[in-house]
């Protein structure tokens, strides 16, 4: 649910960063580490319950999205006019950067089906772990489009009008209800019995 709210806050911060025309990124390096949070607490829920080799796939594909998720950030804090910055920021705008959106919407999908099916499947689950493929698959959208509209952020900053960004919101906001939802259903379970002697 940690997750879920950052992704809001973060999503929400963004928006009102653009309106006002401030290119401040730390909203989006909190909107990219909530959907980690997110994916690695489904990722790790009943981790014994993996192989071996299931765990070792989520585990370095955590790693190797987070390095790919942040190494823009970072490079752009420490040498943002850099020549290496410059060729990111080309790169990024081939359809070759869309590929490595790939894994992250792989992951996201099979940890939370595997973590919907860990208990009854209700529509609260499936929205819950559902929530954060949303997000994963509208950033892949997001990335499309920016690469498609590229002279969009001059004209306008009024990141809310865009469907994309309308969708990551979306599932974040629909992962975090359900969440809460879930949570307090959970809390609402009778206590089992137990036998006395």
């Amino acid at each position: 649910m940690i997750g879920y709210l950052g992704g809001v806050a973060g999503t929400t911060w963004d928006w009102h960063e653009h309106y006002v025309g401030v290119g401040n990124q730390a909203p989006h390096v909190l909107i990219d580490l909530s959907a980690l949070l997110v994916v690695g607490v489904l990722g790790f829920s009943h981790w014994s319950r993996y192989s071996r080799t299931a765990r070792i796939t989520i585990y370095y594909l955590l790693v190797a999205i987070a390095l790919i998720a942040l190494a823009p950030y970072a490079l752009m804090l420490t040498i943002p006019h850099s020549q290496l910055m410059a060729n990111l920021v080309s790169w990024e705008m081939t359809r070759g950067a869309l590929l490595l959106e790939g894994p992250f919407v792989g992951l996201a999908a099979w940890v939370a089906w595997r973590w919907a099916e860990l208990s009854r499947v209700t529509v609260l689950r499936i929205v819950a772990a559902g929530g954060v493929v949303v997000v994963a698959a509208a950033s892949v959208w997001d990335l499309y489009w920016h690469q498609t509209h590229p002279m969009e952020l001059g004209t306008s900053m009024n990141m809310m009008t865009l469907p994309p960004h309308q969708l990551i919101m979306l599932g974040f906001a629909a992962g975090l209800i359900a969440s809460a939802a879930t949570l307090v259903a959970m809390s609402r379970l009778p206590e089992p019995t137990t036998n006395r002697a």
